[in-house]
């Protein structure tokens, strides 16, 4: 089993340019240089030595590492299954609408609902645990990691603490559950999604469109969409050191999210003096970034 999941790491971690689920998808990868190279104001940022090769994009590429094989040693073989969720909220929906009838509509037409109700309600449990994270001291202490990022890559998506990993994997299973089992009570039916390459297609062209921009220090803001869509700008307000901006933007994709929890900030005229928590130093260690977190 041991050499299974080692065999498993290392062909989807450190291979997985090739997995159109991960935003380090070659195709991802190739849309980020050549979007930086039409909207960077240094246009040779992207390919220095010291953007790709400082200690804070050096410890993204570890703690990637790290948690990849932790995902497949210990936690994807213990969580608990999409269909043990999707199971009970059916229960559940069951138990207090014993008597709904479930909505009639074309094969055709179920195809498209189900792509869009999949998409903005994994969309919502995303930025929800996101805020959550910020707002629970004791979560805090686990997403600091990612925050305690000074320099802003694609891998810095990956630069997580290995309890926040854990509750995302948590996060998917339950979001997963939660579609099908409420998809399956309204309509009576289980379909797919319209996909490409086996993703969402709205997430697809999400990843394709720019998505690895927001960690980076390429600052693109989309003017008025901003308020339907979260753009790059304001992910990287997000990430921001700036005082006034700490606790703002936790979407992913959607901007509602954000308007209704009234942490939504838009780009424009937002000046950021760099990346990280506002500490005087950082370490970019296990020691100081992981260990750190389990201390009282």
């Amino acid at each position: 089993m041991i050499a299974i999941n080692i065999k498993e790491w290392a062909t989807s971690s450190f291979f997985l340019f090739s997995s159109p689920s991960n935003r380090l998808y070659y195709l991802y990868l190739i849309s980020f240089i050549i979007l930086a190279l039409l909207f960077a104001k240094n246009k040779k940022e992207i390919f220095t030595k010291s953007y790709w090769f400082n200690p804070s994009a050096i410890f993204d590429y570890k703690v990637y590492g790290f948690n990849s094989l932790l995902k497949v040693l210990l936690i994807t073989p213990v969580i608990f299954s999409v269909f043990t969720v999707t199971k009970s909220v059916l229960g559940i929906l069951y138990f207090f609408f014993p008597n709904f009838s479930a909505f009639s509509l074309s094969d055709g037409s179920l195809l498209w609902v189900f792509t869009f109700y999949s998409f903005i309600i994994n969309d919502f449990f995303r930025f929800f645990l996101h805020f959550l994270m910020h707002k629970i001291p004791f979560l805090w202490k686990f997403h600091r990691t990612h925050h305690t990022a000074t320099m802003l890559t694609p891998f810095t998506l990956h630069r997580n603490h290995p309890v926040e990993v854990l509750l995302a994997q948590c996060r998917n299973v339950i979001s997963l559950g939660v579609i099908s089992g409420s998809f399956m009570f309204l309509f009576n039916k289980q379909v797919g999604g319209i996909d490409i390459l086996g993703v969402n297609f709205i997430g697809f062209l999400f990843n394709l469109l720019g998505s690895n921009l927001r960690h980076s220090h390429i600052f693109l803001g989309y003017g008025p969409m901003e308020y339907l869509f979260l753009s790059p700008a304001q992910h990287q307000i997000h990430h921001a050191k700036n005082v006034e901006l700490y606790n703002k933007n936790y979407g992913i994709v959607l901007s509602v999210w954000d308007i209704l929890f009234k942490s939504f900030r838009i780009s424009r005229d937002v000046k950021i003096s760099g990346f990280g928590t506002g500490e005087k130093s950082v370490e970019h260690t296990f020691k100081s970034q992981i260990l750190s977190a389990f201390k009282p």
